[in-house]
């Protein structure tokens, strides 16, 4: 399953040849007296004010005007969404382009972090994910080149990283969020393989998948259990990206959950929007779409991605409520609630990879608990561990790449009622929906042995949207992919002595 090759060209510097529109930002009601000359009609008349993602298209001199709101409001974030709007504009235009000037954004942002928030918005909002429909078939996609103009060579020569950098990044993020929205017929466990290996392949990384039997003979029984009223076999991935010059020996794990679809299994969910659960292999499809671009990028970290990847249906062979199963770790498991199967499955792979490869760091992305939706909406992911020293990298990684978490507590006593009055552990804590999210990831953190620093992020409210926010689109995002490429940079600044 190949990826997909952009459809943009995007550079640093003045459009040369072709038929484009000039771009300027505009704030909100501070209009130069230039600007005053030439929108005098438009400015007196308030049909052009500089709110927010305003346009103002002067098409005798080919000129759009773009508002960005209030100065004292301004964030990248907000940038990052009119750009993706723009993004899907620029591709129903025939060899148009766009010359983009950002010396109104210099003074707030640093060049490549703009060039870079810039480029990939233009990427998503290009990118068009019904890739089943007749429409996509037949769509032609023939968009003018992009230049992004900065003031000086100082600011052309930081914002040309930032393109290098998304050209990589977008197009694994594209990706990621185009096997999120194929259906569970058209993406099994089967596919995330044969895109996992494509990945490796495109990297020259080492790729270990693990079927069935070799899964009964390790014994990790939560993956197995929760693919038993399925007739997908189940999986377990694992790639190993190992830099040519690396700057540390400590490696990052990330791990990510890949229910290909999720009825709830026994523990059936309601009907309403059950089609949504084909985003429930969301965090898994950001771990193998994530590797790919930390590997073509070159980062200096090692990075091990693993994933479980099964398929949670009610037949007479599904693990019923009340089952016991042993996991990889040797803990018995009472499964109370078979919709709580995500955690099984992360179970089994985050101790696999405690034991085998003995991470430094490791990172989880889960659609885990609707719970995450209730605390935080779909605004941010919830982040949870062990370690303030991996926090404090999250969180840094989370601000350039725009892809928001927040941190919630991992106190013990949130994992107090998962005690089982037969097996080690139950998978779920007692009744009701108090803290839902905060009681998984204390099941999670069972699996985690030794010292290593860990992380867990709920994705639940940030894999999918019905609506954009920001940097995030609707539909499928790729939530994830960009924040850990950003994560390991930071790993690579902190290990180089350059934080």
């Amino acid at each position: 399953m190949k990826l997909h090759t952009s459809k943009l060209y995007i550079s640093i510097g003045k459009i040369k040849a072709g038929f484009f529109y000039k771009v300027y930002h505009v704030f909100k009601d501070k209009f130069s007296d230039d600007l005053k000359k030439k929108l005098s009609g438009a400015i007196d008349s308030a049909v052009f004010t500089g709110d927010l993602g305003q346009q103002y298209i002067d098409h005798h001199n080919k000129v759009l005007y773009i508002g960005i709101g209030d100065e004292k409001k301004i964030s990248l974030r907000k940038i990052a969404g009119i750009y993706i709007k723009l993004g899907e504009q620029l591709i129903k235009w025939k060899e148009i382009g766009l010359e983009i000037y950002v010396g109104e954004l210099t003074t707030k942002f640093k060049p490549g972090l703009i060039s870079y928030q810039l480029a990939n918005s233009l990427e998503i909002g290009a990118f068009p994910v019904d890739s089943l429909s007749k429409s996509y078939r037949e769509k032609q996609i023939n968009p003018g080149k992009v230049g992004i103009v900065f003031e000086t060579s100082q600011e052309e020569k930081e914002g040309a990283k930032g393109i290098e950098k998304s050209k990589v990044v977008s197009r694994y993020l594209n990706a990621a969020r185009y096997v999120e929205h194929l259906p569970a017929n058209h993406f099994t466990p089967e596919e995330f393989v044969s895109r996992s290996k494509e990945i490796a392949k495109e990297n020259r990384l080492k790729i270990t998948v693990f079927d069935e039997p070799q899964l009964k003979r390790e014994k990790l029984n939560g993956i197995l259990s929760v693919c038993q009223g399925s007739d997908k076999k189940p999986k377990m991935i694992i790639i190993e990206y190992t830099p040519k010059n690396p700057i540390t020996k400590e490696k990052l794990a990330i791990i990510g959950k890949g229910l290909t679809f999720d009825s709830g299994g026994i523990s059936i969910k309601p009907s309403a929007d059950m089609h949504e659960m084909k985003y429930d292999m969301c965090g898994a499809a950001a771990t193998i779409h994530a590797i790919g671009a930390i590997a073509k990028l070159g980062l200096r970290v090692p990075v091990i991605a693993a994933i479980g990847v099964a398929e949670n249906m009610p037949s007479s062979n599904a693990i019923k409520p009340g089952d016991v199963y042993t996991a990889y770790n040797g803990m018995t498991v009472e499964v109370q609630n078979t919709d709580a199967e995500g955690r099984l499955v992360l179970g089994d792979v985050l101790s696999y990879v405690t034991k085998k490869y003995k991470p430094e760091y490791m990172v989880d992305l889960a659609t885990l608990t609707g719970a995450v939706i209730i605390a935080l909406g779909h605004e941010a992911a919830g982040v949870m561990s062990n370690s303030t020293e991996l926090t404090t990298y999250i969180k840094s990684a989370s601000e350039t790449s725009e892809d928001r978490v927040w941190e919630l507590p991992l106190w013990e006593e949130y994992g107090e009622d998962l005690k089982s009055d037969i097996a080690d552990i139950r998978n779920i804590a007692g009744v009701g929906r108090g803290a839902g999210t905060l009681s998984a990831a204390q099941y999670l953190q069972r699996f985690i042995e030794g010292d290593v620093k860990w992380a867990h992020i709920d994705i639940a409210g940030t894999a999918w949207r019905s609506k954009p926010s920001g940097a995030q689109c609707s539909g499928p995002t790729g939530f994830g992919v960009r924040l850990l490429v950003d994560l390991v940079e930071e790993l690579e600044q902190k290990k180089s002595g350059k934080n």
